[in-house]
């Protein structure tokens, strides 16, 4: 079951959204995967990312599972840093020049919604769970090596689809007896 709150956040950063499938279906591309379903901004629980086969090998679905997000994350953090630094500390206003400011706060946005949309679906980080260190079928070096981008991520992944998925209700009153 799908939230309407994690809906409204991939419509909101889009642009982030948007990215990342594309990321996502380029890491498909390289690696020789079929892509299931085109189309990146579906209104489903795959929104902002691309439905492909699994990866096979280690390393395959370890770049699958992170690289994407990686990638969104090295060209979200300058776009922040750009756009929040020369509005808070320069303190560009349009009062200043309003084609700076403008630049300045689409970079602010594009960062922020790059940087939402840095973590792959649950089922991506699984297969490459599954692979490295349930199968085993990943040497001990790479299962090393991996290990802490793959917790980081595999937190990640889990805490976008499950804090989706609470539902915001009406607060209780308590009842005096």
């Amino acid at each position: 079951m799908m939230t309407k709150l994690y809906i409204i956040g991939k419509i909101l950063t889009f642009p982030g959204a948007y990215i990342k499938g594309f990321w996502e279906q380029l890491t498909c591309r390289i690696l020789g995967l079929p892509v299931e379903v085109p189309g990146y901004l579906r209104i489903d629980e795959a929104c902002g990312h691309v439905e492909h086969a699994f990866a096979k090998k280690g390393f395959a679905s370890y770049l699958m599972a992170t690289g994407p997000g990686f990638m969104n994350f090295i060209t979200g953090v300058p776009l922040f840093i750009a756009g929040f630094l020369n509005l808070r500390y320069m303190g560009i206003t349009p009062y200043d020049s309003v084609p700076l400011f403008i630049l300045y706060v689409l970079m602010l946005y594009v960062g922020v919604s790059l940087l939402c949309n840095v973590f792959p679906l649950t089922e991506d980080i699984l297969n490459f769970w599954y692979i490295a260190y349930e199968e085993k079928n990943m040497n001990i070096v790479g299962r090393i090596i991996f290990a802490i981008p793959a917790i980081i991520t595999r937190a990640g992944a889990f805490l976008e689809k499950y804090l989706s998925l609470i539902h915001i209700s009406e607060p209780t009153r308590l009842r005096c007896i």
